[in-house]
């Protein structure tokens, strides 16, 4: 009677140790699949936050920058014009570009947006510098509504510095409406002097709320990128 008390005790054990062995198996490779075959809110998410660390994009949410979330955004690619371009907020301490301040007409251009990886290409003028190339861009949104990241590397005064670059807006028709932008520097360690601190930024908007159509001469504004003036003369940072 002992004997067969200890057999089944054994036989209990074996089961319990292969059940442990298949949930750890399970989940493993369940864990295994998401990394090969992650989700398209996975993929923007890690796309986003290798452009702007999310302590920043908090930074900029609290100077009133609207995020467009979503993996279904619309087709923006064109050029578009800011204008009057005005200072929305600033958190950088006595900032002589106080709210309401109306800075030179800001000019975007995007191109090559992609559906698949939530990738898209962008120029700028006159939001960062006089020429601003985004090394890494994504876009997000649904319907109408979209955000576009950008990391863009920014020359002055013999250093540089890593800033995000952030535009939310909705598309009607050829117009971007409600366009709003937003800098921060994300990088500062190599910057030179007269730069902004790592932290600090401002958000602007379009003054008349839509951002029309507008010509934009990208080879210009790689040329000054290339000159290294990307940041002269500067604008929101």
């Amino acid at each position: 009677m002992k004997k067969k008390t200890t057999n089944l005790a054994r036989v209990a054990k074996g089961c319990v140790y292969a059940l442990i062995v298949g949930v750890v198996f399970q989940f493993g490779a369940c864990s295994k699949s998401d990394d090969i075959n992650p989700s398209d809110e996975d993929l923007l998410n890690k796309k986003i936050e290798d452009i702007i660390p999310p302590q920043y994009v908090d930074s900029l949410t609290k100077l009133g920058f609207a995020i467009n979330k979503g993996t279904t955004p619309p087709n923006i690619d064109g050029a578009y014009l800011f204008k009057p371009f005005t200072i929305k907020s600033s958190n950088i301490p006595n900032d002589s570009y106080a709210p309401g301040y109306v800075l030179n007409d800001g000019m975007i251009k995007l191109y090559e947006q992609s559906a698949s990886d939530f990738s898209i290409k962008m120029l700028g003028k006159n939001f960062i510098g006089a020429a601003d190339t985004s090394v890494v861009t994504a876009i997000s949104g649904s319907g109408n509504k979209f955000t576009v990241y950008g990391k863009v590397k920014a020359y002055r005064n013999g250093g540089y510095s890593f800033y995000a670059f952030l535009m939310s807006g909705e598309k009607e028709g050829s117009n971007i409406k409600n366009g709003i932008a937003g800098i921060i520097n994300i990088d500062d360690s190599h910057s030179g002097p007269g730069t902004i601190a790592q932290g600090q930024g401002r958000v602007a908007f379009d003054g008349d709320y839509i951002s029309g159509p507008t010509e934009f001469n990208s080879r210009s504004a790689v040329v000054a990128e290339r000159n290294t003036i990307s940041s002269i003369p500067f604008q929101l940072k």
